[in-house]
């Protein structure tokens, strides 16, 4: 295992690289989602007001629009009271019907007399008879005096946008005023929404009125957990009350990490307290990490996995035969002469096979036969006859000679000269049973070569071939230079 130190330390460093990696991704991410976030929220925040004075412009022009109609004006010039509400009870239905059939019908319509009491309301004639509407909003009390205005109402327990404007007989005097409400909605603050690209609520008096959580069924868990941040925990609405934008806070929702970002509602004639709130998920904001976290680990384990497959593959391949190589060198070192080395893998034949050539060359011993290169040294014969190794060239070998025959075979590529000549050697030596274990088409051309090279240079020929012969029950190989 020490030898197998490098593909450790590679496999150590792929680790230590992935954790690495991982936190860095985990960091700059998650430093990216956030301030996305916040850019997010803190866009929204700044936005929202010019959409909400948009609607509130809206709500004041078309309310003086509908206080401007004669019908409205004709009211006042009846001479009995129940005229006069008869009148304004037609008024406010007629007109109510055809904003419902504009897609806008309001919430409420309605017609105060000048000393501020409801006359009627679009409900039925006698819905709020004589409410001194005057006294409870002081919207409806500058409508009477000539001015038309947005207010927000707490009105029936919501939250009301109300457009107030003075209703004017022939001479210009105001006799009333119009009052035409509009509840904030869920429906308001889903398309809030849509538009800014965050969540969006409404509060007004300690209680979230709308938001875009809001589902069919009344208030959500989301609009009770977020009141509990606005006005208890976080207390976000303080600074919206006083007339701030409050910086993004993180709050926690179903436990859930939200950005929020509060403000007062704009455009209105009095003051009070309310405001809107903008928030997006930071939770999910961070989901999209995990992803990309998960990526960088599976990448990472499979390097890792990959490294260490290397670490195995080098002990069973490379590590093992060399240890059993190591042992053998042990024992001859301890006085064990007559010791075979055993190939332990094809890796390590051509070692093992020159080894015991080496140790039999320099003990004065015979090379050894086939039979000993397969004796594994430690008693145990496999009883099949192996290839030395060495070839066994004829010496008696004349010049660079030319012939037709050796024209041809000249002529013959390498590659099938080669693969020929083996299969031939391997058929010669079953026939004569000098066995052929070990005996490998590489190993046989790697020697094939090393002779010709040493005849070329010995007789100065172009080229030299061989040819497979058997004498005296042994099979060589016979050279013939050519010119």
């Amino acid at each position: 295992m020490y030898r197998a130190r490098i593909p450790l330390a590679a496999a150590v460093v792929i680790l230590l690289t992935t954790v690495a990696v991982l936190l860095s991704v985990r960091a700059s991410l998650g430093s990216a989602a956030q301030a996305e976030v916040e850019k997010r929220v803190e866009r929204a925040q700044a936005t929202w007001p010019s959409l909400d004075l948009l609607r509130g412009i809206d709500l004041t022009n078309e309310t003086a629009k509908l206080a401007r109609d004669d019908e409205f004006g004709a009211i006042f010039e009846k001479k009995g009271a129940d005229e006069q509400r008869q009148a304004a009870f037609l008024a406010v239905s007629g007109h109510n019907g055809r904003l419902e059939a504009a897609g806008h019908k309001a919430d409420i319509v309605a017609v105060v007399g000048a000393n501020g009491h409801v006359l009627v309301r679009d409900l039925n004639i006698n819905a709020m008879y004589d409410d001194d509407l005057r006294a409870k909003y002081p919207s409806v009390g500058k409508a009477l005096d000539g001015v038309a205005n947005k207010d927000v109402w707490n009105f029936d327990g919501h939250l009301y946008r109300v457009g107030a404007s003075p209703i004017r007989a022939r001479g210009g005097v105001v006799v009333g005023a119009l009052i035409v409400g509009y509840v904030a909605s869920a429906s308001d603050a889903a398309g809030d929404r849509e538009k800014l690209g965050t969540e969006v609520a409404y509060f007004l008096d300690g209680k979230v009125h709308a938001s875009s959580f809001r589902h069919e069924g009344g208030e959500s868990v989301e609009e009770k957990e977020l009141a509990r941040q606005l006005f208890e925990g976080s207390k976000l609405a303080d600074g919206a009350i006083a007339g701030q934008m409050t910086k993004p806070t993180t709050v926690k929702i179903r436990n859930e990490d939200f950005l929020a970002a509060a403000g007062p509602l704009p455009g209105n004639l009095t003051k009070s307290k309310s405001g809107y709130v903008v928030l997006t998920s930071l939770t999910t904001a961070h989901a999209g990490i995990a992803s990309m976290e998960f990526l960088v680990m599976a990448l990472g384990m499979v390097a890792f996995l990959v490294a260490m497959g290397a670490v195995v593959l080098t002990a069973t391949r490379f590590l093992q035969p060399l240890d059993s190589i190591e042992g053998g060198v042990a024992e001859v070192i301890n006085g064990n002469r007559d010791y075979s080395f055993d190939s332990p893998s094809t890796d390590f034949e051509g070692l093992a096979n020159g080894l015991n050539v080496m140790l039999a060359r320099l003990l004065g011993r015979p090379d050894p036969s086939d039979d000993d290169l397969g004796d594994s040294g430690d008693g145990s014969d496999s009883g099949a006859a192996r290839w030395g190794g060495e070839l066994s060239v004829d010496a008696s070998t004349t010049g660079p000679q030319t012939s037709p025959e050796l024209a041809a075979l000249a002529e013959e590529a390498e590659e099938p000269y080669l693969k020929r000549t083996f299969d031939e050697y391997v058929a010669a030596r079953k026939q004569t049973g000098e066995g052929t274990e070990g005996l490998t088409f590489d190993g046989f051309s790697s020697k094939l070569k090393q002779n010709e090279a040493a005849l070329k240079k010995k007789h100065g020929a172009r080229l030299c071939r061989f040819k497979v012969v058997v004498k005296n029950g042994q099979v060589t190989l016979k050279p013939f230079p050519i010119q």
